[in-house]
């Protein structure tokens, strides 16, 4: 046999791998030694032998599996380049990695909520019955998911602009939690008077409701929502619609820096006695 040839141990020493690992490469069938001594058992590793050991070390730290490593390993003896392998390696690795990013994600927001909901557990927001006043509104109403108020807002404000006079708030007109066509009204309170143009104005007229300010993330307010229902539940009241969710502050980059006033009219509340 021509070339060079390396015993195991050279060759262990030239690739990083054990000894024990190219037995067990040669094992599974991933690196076969060019020659063993029929006498002695002894292998023997050639520089092409080699080169197939650093690639198979290469994507052992990669922490491919046996098998994709064998799917690899036979695309390459089929004529495909390591370059293109390790291209769709590459692809579904930074897939996997951007996937665990979403999950530690998802981690972070439910220690959040679990610390939030600790102290709103020791110190829960007072509930207030009071009327909500009349208010002339900037109005958008259409099916679709409530972080559609992300866009919508944005443009509401930006057309009545100088008008603004208060905090935005969105009306729910169902009482259940719905994934993407929910029926809501994202609003934006005038001045009196003011009519931008562009805009749908509305006149809302005053409402009893029980209310909480929520500190927290959007989508965290569903204990405060329980302590609204219960409260009117215990004094025989049943709920009516629209639900109000007011965005006193606002802060995509903290969660924990919301504060959002929840307003849960009930029916028969009617207008206030002007007696």
């Amino acid at each position: 046999m021509s070339g060079l040839l390396y015993s195991i141990g050279e060759t262990s020493r030239i690739t990083g791998l054990t000894v024990k690992a190219l037995r067990f490469y040669q094992e599974k069938g991933l690196l076969e030694p060019s020659r063993v001594d029929p006498s002695s058992g002894y292998r023997y590793y050639t520089e092409r032998d080699i080169a197939l050991a650093h690639t198979l070390r290469a994507l052992r730290d990669l922490k491919l599996s046996l098998e994709e490593i064998q799917g690899v390993l036979t695309e390459l003896g089929s004529g495909d380049s390591l370059a293109e392998q390790l291209t769709r390696v590459r692809a579904r690795l930074a897939e996997e990695a951007a996937s665990a990013h979403r999950s530690v994600l998802a981690l972070d927001t439910l220690l959040r909520h679990q610390a939030q909901a600790v102290a709103y557990l020791r110190a829960p927001p007072p509930l207030l019955e009071r009327w909500l006043p009349p208010v002339r509104v900037a109005v958008h109403r259409a099916r679709g998911r409530y972080s559609d108020a992300s866009v919508v807002f944005p443009r509401l404000l930006a057309a009545c602009g100088p008008h603004v006079a208060g905090a935005p708030f969105c009306l729910l007109h169902e009482a259940e939690y719905r994934e993407s066509d929910a029926d809501l009204s994202w609003c934006v309170p005038l001045a009196p008077g003011a009519t931008p143009e562009g805009v749908s104005i509305e006149e809302l007229p005053e409402v009893q409701a029980v209310t909480l300010v929520h500190s927290g993330a959007p989508d965290s307010v569903g204990p405060s929502w329980a302590r609204l229902f219960a409260h009117l539940h215990a004094k025989e009241r049943s709920p009516s619609i629209p639900l109000r969710e007011t965005y006193l502050r606002a802060d995509t980059a903290e969660g924990g820096s919301w504060m959002t006033e929840l307003a849960l009219p009930w029916e028969g509340s009617g207008l206030r006695s002007r007696d």
